[in-house]
């Protein structure tokens, strides 16, 4: 049995196509072994202090992720404003935002074990850290294209964009971005003398 990748192109797609064997492994992760280790540390937690203290404790450990996902967050969508700004890729603040809300994700899901990974991204010096592989994840997988903006695609001085701006045909590494586009040649024909 063979899979068909999500891009559903004939010739396989993307090159890190998703099979549905690989949705099936983070599927079975997030929602077989995940749950059986939170709960195995629950009970492990309320067997050493009880039950009312452990609900409280994680609890507790999610009201202050919420407090600083937001605080976090909302440093980040500043710092895109500004680069965007300037006209600069913000690119490190995109993946901050990526990991901010995948910590957001956690931090919803009771427990300790995804309150702690939650909230270990949630500190700047570790999301520092993180920052390479997650913007090498995403370069891997999206490729930026502008089509029909003229040269320098659409940027601060509207469409066709303003000389030297990274914004436009660009990919994510800031390197010329391949041409799409269709020519059909419009000259009208001459007109005939009699």
């Amino acid at each position: 049995m063979s899979d068909t990748n999500v891009t559903g192109c004939p010739d396989g797609g993307a090159p890190h196509a998703v099979t549905s064997e690989v949705v099936f492994r983070y599927l079975f992760v997030a929602f077989i072994v995940l749950p059986v280790l939170e709960i195995f540390l629950i009970t492990r937690v309320a067997g050493g202090i009880g039950w009312l203290p452990t609900i409280v404790l994680v609890i507790s450990i999610s009201l202050a992720g919420a407090f600083l996902v937001r605080r976090e967050g909302l440093g980040v969508i500043e710092r895109v404003r500004s680069s965007l700004r300037s006209v600069r890729l913000p690119t490190n603040d995109l993946a901050d935002g990526a990991m901010i809300f995948f910590a957001s994700a956690l931090m919803l899901t009771p427990g300790f074990l995804t309150d702690a990974i939650g909230l270990a991204l949630l500190i700047p010096p570790i999301r520092a850290v993180l920052r390479p592989p997650v913007i090498a994840f995403f370069q891997k997988r999206l490729e930026v294209r502008a089509s029909g903006f003229g040269q320098q695609g659409f940027g601060p001085a509207g469409f066709g964009g303003a000389a030297g701006t990274r914004f436009g045909a660009h990919d994510v590494t800031g390197r010329p971005a391949p041409a799409d586009a269709d020519v059909e040649d419009i000259t009208p024909e001459p007109p005939e003398l009699s």
